[in-house]
């Protein structure tokens, strides 16, 4: 008796969950991209990963050519992410790079794509799948690729991407290459927020005796690696999970 009250009380608890999840579908039906991307987001930054893959999922799905898709696919990644649900997170990326629909936004996507192993780099090293030293390094190899992508001018991204290879080398104990990936920052990207922060991060190294680099002057700057211009992006020899099947989204 004991054991059939407790499975009607699962029961019961999965009918209302799916119910609610119907009635979160349903409300959002008829909305256009514009109108989904801003309940995804919303209910993103609530803390509601589920509402917000379905508000994603429906741009995904229905308005693959609309402004609002690679958002969706961006948000939908991350709130994978969250789930735990890592390789379908990375899957979408991975993709999303491959279609290139907008290179004008393939740094920000590759941003995304070093967030993954920054993310993941505690749970690898926890599962016994790689060091944390190796996906930091991998992280790195994709900021990389965001500030040499040539085809786009995304400062925001580029720079974001410039300052992360400072963080990382500096996790990393690299502190000299911390220190220029930082000048870097501000020499290429004046008068952004990442810029004022490398600052900081410059001196905070000095006054710790790990770097003795201040202001460098242009020459000294080191070169960024250019990608030859191309409308296409094959530029995917980087680290990929073996277990992530890079012609699927995992996306149902």
């Amino acid at each position: 008796m004991r054991y059939m009250s407790i499975f009607l009380i699962v029961i019961t608890l999965l009918t209302i969950q799916c119910s609610k999840k119907e009635v979160a579908v349903k409300s959002m039906e008829g909305l256009e991209a514009s109108e989904l991307l801003t309940k995804g987001e919303q209910a993103f930054n609530e803390g509601n990963m589920d509402q917000a893959i379905e508000a994603f999922e429906i741009i995904y799905n229905r308005y693959p050519t609309s402004r609002e898709y690679i958002s969706a696919v961006i948000g939908m990644s991350r709130a994978y992410n969250n789930l735990g649900d890592f390789e379908k997170g990375f899957s979408l990326l991975y993709n999303l790079i491959r279609e290139n629909m907008v290179p004008s936004r393939v740094p920000e996507i590759y941003n995304e794509m070093g967030r993954y192993y920054e993310v993941t780099a505690a749970y690898s090293k926890e599962a016994g799948v790689s060091s944390e030293q190796e996906d930091f390094k991998s992280a790195i190899s994709y900021y990389k690729k965001a500030v040499s992508y040539p085809n786009s001018d995304d400062a925001a991204a580029k720079s974001y991407a410039q300052f992360q290879i400072g963080e990382l080398q500096s996790k990393l104990g690299n502190y000299q290459d911390a220190a220029l990936a930082y000048q870097s920052t501000i020499f290429n990207y004046s008068g952004t927020e990442w810029a004022q922060i490398a600052e900081q991060r410059i001196e905070q190294l000095r006054q710790e005796g790990k770097t003795s680099i201040s202001t460098l002057k242009k020459e000294q700057m080191p070169a960024q690696p250019q990608l030859k211009k191309s409308a296409e992006n094959s530029d995917l020899d980087e680290p990929i999970p073996a277990e992530f099947d890079s012609d699927t989204t995992g996306v149902n």
